[in-house]
């Protein structure tokens, strides 16, 4: 089951992570114009769909390009 990753859950997430948190801020602010879309897997992992096709997940420690 996939679930929409709201700002706050992300957050949430990266509140003990100043960076992290900065970095995910200007993540937010591409779904949030319609650039990208983002949602939160089962695994807690995130899945980062740009506009152009380019998906990411975006796990505690690493970020994957997967297409």
């Amino acid at each position: 089951m996939r679930v929409e990753t709201t700002c706050d859950a992300v957050a949430a997430l990266m509140e003990s992570d100043p960076a992290k948190a900065e970095v995910m801020v200007h993540l937010a602010n591409l779904v949030a114009d319609g650039f990208a879309e983002w949602q939160m897997l089962d695994s807690g992992t995130i899945r980062l769909r740009l506009t152009t096709g380019a998906t990411y997940l975006l796990e505690q420690t690493t970020v994957t390009r997967i297409a």
